[in-house]
């Protein structure tokens, strides 16, 4: 039997007694064990109790489809990030090969790992066995992106918007491949569909506003960007703001303008920040530290301002004030990948003794590699250049040829050039070459 909802604690915990003594009587019956965990997790909120009661139902459901898929469906629905959660998920689809549910969730997990490959094969069959499934088609859609194949992202993501016509989502990744596919007028095609539907979606608002620019239509896609960063302001914007206002032409008004706007309203945090990415493409660095170091004060979207100002630090050799500005960012979003992976090249690199941290350095590049997909070439860099300075040289030449694999100018040259440093076994220094950021958006 299940539970029928809803019942009194009272009820949920005489239940409770009562499985716990069939559980005893037939200890085998994986049937038991799945409805143990269910009151476990109701009564007691007990996701540790839950997940062992799961595991015995797992074991021991063999025969009984059933129980297997439900009981590998709760358990990663507990936690999907669980160590075991590919086995557990390739015992049941071994169990249920016809379960359309199972092999998108084995797709899911598999691209949460950057297995794009092996999670593509999944959504595949998971289509095969149920071609109606639009979270199956928007995954296969996500796998086709990791693996640079836009084209075909595009037209499963199309199969979805046509399943899910009202729905964003879909629409902002369809216009995301069609840019990616070096198709600007047809993202910003794209882009029209999703703002008829929600006209103030700041994403949909950036991703319009990105296909202009690249189509050359700047004075629309400034209008875009400005209009996001009223409704929502946030990193990529703000950046992609920056981006167009430099190619517009228009960087001394606009600095004009930023100067008159916080004099009259100097509690505006975001026009601080537009006004140090300013300065700092103009290279005032003096300017931009005191833009971000107002925007700081203010408590708003300090995260951002923190890992700002300590670009500009690291751009002009102040290592120790980047450190210690990329560590109060880390503690405000400590899944920033430009931070992870600017902390982790200055820890790494640094011709400072009392500045380096191998140990740290390879466990921030680890993590800021996980969050891109190993797919950005300066973030696997990083990667080899911590492992150097933890003495593995094999790894770090591994870990360098692949960016030198995948780089593009102006990082191919000096990777080639880290590169050839471990080769000597001669872990990378940061000393007359300007450190180097995280590429800025296009």
């Amino acid at each position: 039997g299940d539970i029928h909802w809803p019942l009194s604690a009272e009820d949920l915990r005489a239940a409770m007694n009562d499985i716990e003594r069939a559980g005893e009587i037939a200890p085998r019956q994986p049937a038991v064990k799945l409805l143990l965990a269910k009151l476990q997790l109701a009564i007691e909120s007990d996701r540790e109790k839950a997940c062992q009661s799961l595991d015995e139902a797992i074991g021991l459901a063999a025969d009984d489809e059933q129980v297997m898929v439900e009981a590998v469906r709760l358990k990663m629905g507990i936690n999907d990030e669980v160590e075991d959660g590919l086995t557990d998920l390739s015992k049941a689809i071994e169990v249920a090969p016809k379960n359309a549910e199972l092999r998108r969730m084995r797709g899911e997990f598999y691209l949460r790992r950057e297995q794009a490959q092996q999670a593509l094969a999944d959504f595949d069959a998971a289509i095969q066995l149920n071609a109606q499934d639009a979270e199956s088609l928007s995954g296969r859609g996500m796998a086709l992106l990791a693996l640079k194949r836009y084209q075909d992202a595009r037209d499963a993501f199309a199969l979805v918007v046509e399943r899910k016509p009202d729905d964003p989502e879909p629409l902002f990744y369809l216009a995301q491949a069609s840019s990616m596919a070096g198709d600007p007028q047809q993202a910003i095609a794209d882009a029209n569909r999703v703002l008829a539907i929600y006209p103030d979606l700041p994403f949909g608002l950036l991703c319009r506003a990105h296909a202009l620019a690249q189509a050359g239509d700047i004075e629309q896609a400034l209008a875009d960007a400005n209009r996001a960063l009223e409704l929502q302001p946030d990193s990529y914007g703000i950046h992609l703001w920056a981006t167009i206002v430099f190619k517009a032409g228009r960087l001394r008004s606009t600095i004009k303008q930023l100067r008159q706007q916080v004099e009259a309203h100097p509690d505006n945090a975001v026009a601080w920040l537009q006004l140090g990415l300013l300065y700092s493409g103009q290279r005032v660095m003096g300017k931009a530290v005191d833009a971000y170091t107002a925007a700081i004060a203010l408590g708003q979207h300090r995260d951002f301002a923190y890992h700002l100002r300590g670009d500009v630090y690291l751009n002009v050799g102040l290592r120790k004030e980047a450190l210690a500005d990329y560590e109060e960012s880390l503690k405000l979003n400590r899944d920033d990948s430009g931070v992870l992976n600017n902390l982790a090249w200055v820890l790494a690199t640094a011709p400072e003794d009392e500045l380096r941290n191998g140990a740290r350095a390879l466990e921030l590049a680890t993590r800021a590699c996980e969050l891109t997909n190993y797919q950005q070439a300066h973030i696997l860099s990083t990667l080899a250049a911590a492992y150097a300075e933890n003495g593995d040289f094999q790894t770090a030449r591994s870990w360098s040829q692949k960016c030198v694999a995948i780089a593009a100018e102006p990082v191919i040259e000096q990777a080639r050039k880290e590169l050839a440093s471990y080769e000597q076994n001669k872990p990378w220094r940061e000393d007359e070459i300007p450190p180097r950021n995280e590429p800025k958006a296009d």
